[in-house]
């Protein structure tokens, strides 16, 4: 399952960065360095994303990213390589009538295909976002189709109620336990919340987002946010499976509070309920690897990705020297326009993030809709 697998696996052998970046670009978009290396380095000519740092795999999550910095990129190319890519390999053929496996890779001694059928409902969130926006604005009806099938299938499938809460499960299946429903927060960015409102206007969506902002505040002390959490009768506790800690998939919640801070009251929301963080920050003068809602102490040093994620969150809250000292460490910490030796997909994803938006390449509409200079 997705919930159990570590972003902090080395880069399998015989794979380093002067191999990744002999892989030819599908295109030559100007303009975004950054996207053009990454897009070099870890996406094939068929549209594959590959996550080097774990067996070459791919994740429904890494097509979903790509489509999204394809589309901010005006990477017309790319983003149907990676759309056609997806539909073919992770969802049968047709997006409109299966939701996407999150995981393929290595099956055999020689074949590839799913690895695990089942669904990760953040990254088809995210498809159907990107196929929206690229259906609006670059006038193509088919993929604002496609995006409407897609979310159709996530709402019958992927979305539950809980007494008088309407949540968005992780996945299809293996989330409702004896003991409660395994949650993510970070799979709830408010600024698509709010453009899923804005398109699907009879959907369960003001009510998944008005569940998020009710439980927010009990997931949130000292603004420290778990990767995942158990919601139980009593309301949410301690995930003991992840140690209850914030970490690789938490630091994103940061991440979407910077987006849309200025526009969307929920993003303002959540950015209020993590600005105590900062605290924790001065305090352990950089971005820790790992952190604990339950007051235990942080814990290792985090990698430049979790710098480049923080950096609209800080800028949001007006921590404009921690900002800097990110942006310093960002700095050093980059080899041409990869981050980290040896370079990782998570941190190159999240500095296309985090960095593509402190350089106004993208912002994020009242309705959520994506906005591009």
């Amino acid at each position: 399952m997705k919930a159990m697998m570590s972003r902090r696996c080395l880069l399998m052998a015989g794979v380093g960065l002067g191999l990744l970046l002999k892989v030819p670009a599908a295109t030559a978009t100007a303009g975004w360095p950054a996207w053009e290396q990454f897009a070099a380095g870890y996406i094939r000519d068929d549209g594959r994303v590959v996550d080097w740092t774990d067996h070459a795999r791919s994740t429904s999550e890494g097509q979903s990213y790509a489509l999204f910095f394809a589309l901010v990129a005006g990477d017309r190319l790319r983003f149907e390589q990676v759309l056609v890519w997806s539909r073919a390999n992770l969802a049968g053929g047709d997006l409109k009538t299966s939701l996407p496996a999150w995981h393929w890779g290595q099956t055999g001694e020689t074949s590839w295909g799913v690895v695990d059928p089942n669904s990760a409902s953040d990254a088809d969130l995210w498809i159907a976002y990107a196929l929206l926006q690229a259906g609006r604005l670059w006038k193509r009806d088919d993929y604002s189709a496609e995006a409407h099938a897609l979310l159709g299938l996530v709402e019958a499938q992927e979305v539950c109620r809980a007494g008088p809460l309407t949540l968005l499960l992780p996945g299809h299946t293996g989330f409702e336990t004896e003991a409660g429903i395994r949650l993510n927060p970070s799979y709830l960015p408010p600024f698509l919340l709010r453009q899923l409102i804005a398109v699907r206007p009879r959907g369960p969506w003001q009510a998944v987002l008005n569940s998020y902002l009710k439980l927010l505040p009990a997931l949130t002390p000292g603004g420290r946010i778990p990767d995942w959490y158990l919601l139980t009768a009593e309301g949410p506790r301690l995930d003991v499976s992840s140690d209850g800690r914030g970490g690789y998939d938490a630091i994103r919640n940061y991440l979407w509070a910077g987006f849309g801070a200025e526009s969307v009251p929920e993003a303002h929301a959540l950015l209020m309920a993590l600005k105590p963080y900062l605290a924790l920050l001065r305090g352990v003068g950089r971005t820790p690897e790992t952190w604990y809602p339950d007051g235990r102490a942080p814990a290792g040093i985090g990698p430049p990705g979790f710098d480049a994620a923080l950096l609209p969150f800080l800028t949001a809250a007006g921590a404009d020297d921690l900002a800097a000292e990110a942006r310093a460490r960002l700095a050093s910490a980059r080899i041409g326009d990869l981050l980290g030796s040896p370079a990782r997909y998570y941190d190159q994803v999240l500095a296309l993030f985090g960095e593509g938006h402190d350089q106004k390449r993208f912002r994020f509409g009242q309705d959520g809709r994506l906005e591009l200079p």
